[in-house]
């Protein structure tokens, strides 16, 4: 062939060849252009801010997780921190500015349905069934999730991934076997045995010390709700009685427990400076020294467990059963099946890449940010990535979890002695963290899926909580007594048009509890 003539073919193929692709761009007949086609894949998150990071590390914006996110997913991601004790009132700042981020995220559904009232959030539905593959399939293989995904109007404003063992159970009790042991006694389950227990320890130096300095029961920021679901309180003290609403604190078991908690600071049971020890410092202190008999927490506490083994190795503490009250017997506080709650800002420029992050996150990114890196982090065995060293793990790996706001994680139990690094103190506390995971789902949580929210219910509840916590503590401390403190704390709620609310709250019971079984 003549070399004008293959000049003359090569330009009738490339011409060809632009007609082609030109022709392959246009939408099919019907068929509207997608809007994000061309726009950068770039999204923005809210990530909590727990103090965790260290400075070796960067920030929650900037560090080892984020570059590898970064490099790895298929969209650029900005995180935006958020102080997990403020969370909820940060983010609403920011969609108040205008400056909130394409996915901001909480626990619970009342988050996204406070968020919906708004109006500053907006419907996923139709860009889940259309950009994504993988948290479509994942919903549909999950559908007991979707509950709580749905607003007032049906359609679906959050995004979710199931709990696990790891994250169902909660509020947790613990007790000093030793001790025990030492008294000869079996381990509680009735309120007068709990109180034997607890006098046995203020009056006969357990430690052995010869110092009356040994407290029947201690506890950090959990107590409040153990306290109260012992006596029966269910979820947001919604009870159900006879099918009508009925808010637990009218009711004889919101008595009967605080009679209980002012009898514990009466009789000298626990430390009386719990009451300014905000933070419980003092009470976590007290406990890891092994000089607490009960205390109440969390489930799994591998840090108190571990300084407390280091502090007295002869101390064996073990979880614990509810017991009975006057009320019964009740499981402690559970989480829902549905775990963080992620919601779509209603201005965010490109749901297309926010559907590419999810579906990158739930299908490959999850595992790398709970785990770590293998061979530093974590090695695998049969199949289960082991520890390598927690002390490492504990600077670099252990703030990690949370970008990881979606995931398959599921875990057992026979997970935890591989899960846990091989010294002797990880592998004794793996065992009593097996035995701690069974004794709180033992006992179910009296709740309801999810409970009502709007501006009245979330006014009350905001504008009512200190003064009610404050004649709660009157109460407690024995400045009023209880009879006085009730007649107080209901007239408080009065003031604050208590009826409407608890109206409100079976009405909305009433219309949503088909949704509810």
């Amino acid at each position: 062939m003549k070399k004008r003539e293959v000049l003359f073919f090569s330009g009738l193929l490339l011409l060809t060849a632009v007609i082609f692709i030109g022709c392959s761009k246009k939408p099919a007949a019907g068929a509207a252009a997608d809007p994000y086609a061309n726009l950068p894949m770039e999204i923005s998150v809210t990530m909590f801010d727990r103090g965790q990071v260290a400075s070796s590390e960067g920030t929650y914006e900037d560090n080892r997780w984020t570059k590898w996110i970064n490099e790895n997913s298929p969209v650029k991601v900005k995180f935006v921190p958020v102080a997990r004790t403020q969370s909820t009132a940060q983010i609403n700042a920011l969609f108040a500015a205008g400056t909130a981020p394409d996915l901001v995220w909480e626990f619970g559904k009342g988050f996204m349905d406070t968020l919906y009232a708004q109006g500053v959030i907006q419907p996923l539905d139709e860009y889940i069934e259309k950009y994504s593959t993988v948290y479509r399939d994942y919903l549909k293989a999950h559908p007991e999730l979707v509950p709580f995904l749905l607003a007032e109007d049906g359609k679906m404003y959050g995004m979710t991934s199931a709990r696990n063992i790891l994250n169902i159970p909660n509020h947790a009790m613990w007790i000093r076997q030793d001790w025990l042991d030492k008294f000869n006694m079996a381990m509680p389950t009735t309120t007068d045995e709990v109180v034997t227990f607890m006098r046995r320890v203020r009056d006969e130096d357990p430690d052995g010390n010869r110092v009356k300095d040994t407290w029947g029961i201690g506890f950090n920021y959990n107590a409040p709700g153990i306290f109260r679901a012992l006596f029966g309180e269910p979820m947001n003290a919604f009870m159900i009685s006879n099918g009508r609403f009925v808010d637990w604190t009218s009711t004889q078991g919101y008595k009967d427990h605080l009679a209980f908690r002012a009898m514990l600071y009466k009789e000298g049971f626990v430390d009386p400076e719990y009451i300014t020890d905000t933070n419980y410092a003092r009470q976590r202190q007290l406990l890891v020294t092994g000089k607490t008999g009960i205390y109440l927490g969390g489930w799994d506490m591998p840090p108190e467990w571990r300084e407390l083994k280091q502090n007295v190795p002869s101390a064996n503490w073990v979880p614990f059963e509810p017991w009975t009250t006057t009320q019964g017997k009740h499981g402690l506080f559970q989480e829902p099946p549905a775990h963080y709650m992620i919601c779509l800002n209603a201005n965010s420029k490109n749901p297309k890449a926010v559907m590419a992050y999810v579906d990158w996150l739930i299908s490959d990114g999850w595992f790398t940010l709970l785990y770590g890196e293998e061979g530093r982090h974590y090695r695998m065995v049969n199949g289960i990535p082991q520890t390598i060293d927690p002390d490492l793990n504990k600077i670099e790996r252990d703030y990690s979890g949370e970008y990881a706001i979606l995931h398959q994680n599921q875990p057992t139990v026979d997970w935890f002695p591989i899960l846990a690094a091989e010294d002797a103190l990880s592998q004794e506390y793996a065992k009593v963290r097996m035995i701690a995971n069974e004794v709180q789902l033992k006992n179910k949580y009296d709740r309801i899926p999810y409970t009502p929210t709007s501006d009245n219910l979330n006014r009350f509840s905001t504008e009512t909580a200190a003064q009610i916590t404050a004649l709660e503590t009157n109460i407690i401390t024995g400045t009023i007594g209880l009879d006085e403190g009730i007649r107080q704390i209901d007239a408080y709620k009065k003031s604050f048009d208590w009826d409407a609310v608890n109206k409100e709250k079976d009405d909305w019971y009433q219309k949503n509890k088909a949704l509810l079984q």
